[in-house]
């Protein structure tokens, strides 16, 4: 028989054994369904206002020249002054002067700064725009240039000129800011990357204008591209290209960075005049270098199937298309064959970014003149136009949009006027000397050109830059 105080003791365990597993149990549930003693704490942000900068743009300043002295043939002259014309919605717009980089006569034939104060306070920014002209008419230097006043940037693409025979180019760079800029050019051609020693490291210094002889960097070279790119301080780059033949000039013009590289790049108000003639005065074979073409360039590795559609404006005959294969890193020209007389949108459709211009030239018999004309990024509703006073002045419209567009155009001191910019499709209108307000141009690509017997030139609208945004600030 068990021991009775035996099965006591065992008993007596086994309870405690429950009843402190029991105890456990609870214990655990508790720390699980009971809130535990926490600690936590915001993250601390801090958003960031900036205060607005003031609008700035740039004129690019008068025509120059080259080898004027015969003992410095790469120093540049200044010869007359641009007529300018320039206007804001706001704050009445400041002008001041930068250095030349020039033998010019006087402080007015260097390039302008305009400069509007951005108000502090909530609401739109001020509209600003600016534009100038100058018709040249010398032994060396002859022809019509025109070019709006630009916003400086970091990086830029000018895609004009030649330094073939009888072809000057030079790349005006203009640093309007207070620090020096560092500049790079990278330059292509038909036959690929330029090695151009010089090429970088250009230094130009705050509220000056640096003048760089293309072919000093890239001699005999007839289709170019130069990317522009800075350190510091921004520049506004630009390209003057003049052609003389003999002893005869045939042309100058003032050519503005085109649009970034893209897969799609629109050309407004690409004008054709005078073609024939053109035609029966170019010698040689192949295509002359006078007809109409569009300079195309691949910046990437990556070859490009490229298609080019010209589509006339109200009042032109139907436009033509074209297809090509562009190597990436090399220059190709596309000739525009095919056209007539008039004013076209070109539209350039690409598998890879690219970036492109067009160009065409006029003549009359005892004057000749060429144009570029480059792609530019789509308008804000409403926006102001610089018009000089130049001959025959005319605004081109095109739209990308599946509707037709209702567009007001109002002179400074003249009656409003309306135009119907028709579905994927292009119009004009004639437009006085002036300030000009243009409403209900949301998406639009804007150009101006001018023209008269033996002279052409065009220059491309861009909308403002992005002012200073709010920005949240998170510490590490």
């Amino acid at each position: 028989m068990a021991d009775r105080r035996g099965i006591a003791t065992v008993s007596i365990r086994v309870v405690s054994g429950v009843v402190g597993i029991a105890v456990a149990g609870l214990a655990i549930a508790g720390a699980t369904v009971l809130p535990l003693p926490s600690f936590s704490a915001p993250v601390p942000v801090s958003t960031v206002k900036p205060v607005p900068a003031d609008q700035q743009r740039v004129c690019p300043g008068p025509l120059l020249a080259l080898a004027s002295d015969a003992g410095a043939a790469t120093a540049a002259t200044a010869f007359d002054s641009p007529i300018t014309t320039y206007g804001t919605d706001g704050p009445t717009a400041e002008t001041r002067r930068v250095t030349p980089d020039s033998d010019a006569a006087g402080r007015d034939e260097a390039p302008t700064v305009l400069t509007v104060a951005t108000p502090t306070t909530a609401g739109s920014p001020p509209l600003v725009a600016g534009a100038q002209i100058q018709d040249a008419a010398t032994d060396d230097l002859a022809g019509l240039a025109a070019a709006s006043c630009g916003e400086a940037a970091a990086d830029s693409w000018l895609v004009a000129g030649s330094t073939a025979l009888g072809q000057t180019s030079l790349v005006m760079l203009t640093n309007p800011t207070t620090v020096q800029a560092t500049v790079s050019l990278t330059i292509f051609a038909e036959q690929g990357r330029i090695d151009a020693p010089g090429a970088t490291g250009i230094v130009v210094p705050p509220g000056a204008q640096k003048v760089v002889p293309l072919a000093g960097l890239a001699p005999s070279v007839s289709a170019p591209v130069v990317h522009v790119q800075t350190t510091g301080g921004q520049v506004l780059a630009s390209l003057q290209q003049s052609f003389e033949q003999g002893i005869d000039p045939r042309g100058v013009e003032l050519t503005a960075a085109t649009a970034s590289p893209s897969r799609q790049q629109i050309i407004s108000g690409m004008r054709i005049s005078t073609l024939a003639a053109v035609t029966a005065a170019q010698s040689g074979e192949g295509y002359g270098v006078d007809l109409p073409a569009v300079r195309v360039f691949v910046p990437g590795t990556e070859d490009a199937d490229v298609t080019v559609g010209a589509v006339g404006e109200n009042g032109t005959a139907a436009g033509s298309s074209y297809a090509a294969t562009v190597k990436a890193g090399v220059v190709t020209e596309i000739p525009l064959d095919g056209l007539k007389d008039g004013n076209y949108t070109v539209t350039v459709n690409s598998s890879t970014p690219i970036v492109a211009s067009a160009r065409t030239s006029v003549t009359s018999g005892k004057a000749d003149d060429f144009a570029w004309f480059v792609a530019s990024q789509p308008m804000n509703d409403t926006f102001l136009a610089a018009v000089p006073t130049g001959p025959a002045p005319i605004l081109h419209f095109a739209n990308r949009g599946e509707k037709d567009q209702k567009v007001t155009i109002t002179p400074e001191n003249g009656k409003a006027a309306t135009l119907v910019v028709p579905a994927e499709g292009a119009a004009n209108i004639a437009v006085v000397p002036g300030m000009v307000t243009i409403d209900g141009a949301d998406g639009l690509i804007v150009s101006e050109s001018f023209s008269a017997n033996g002279k052409i030139s065009s220059f491309a609208l861009n909308p403002p830059g992005p002012l200073a945004a709010p920005i949240v600030v998170y510490p590490r």
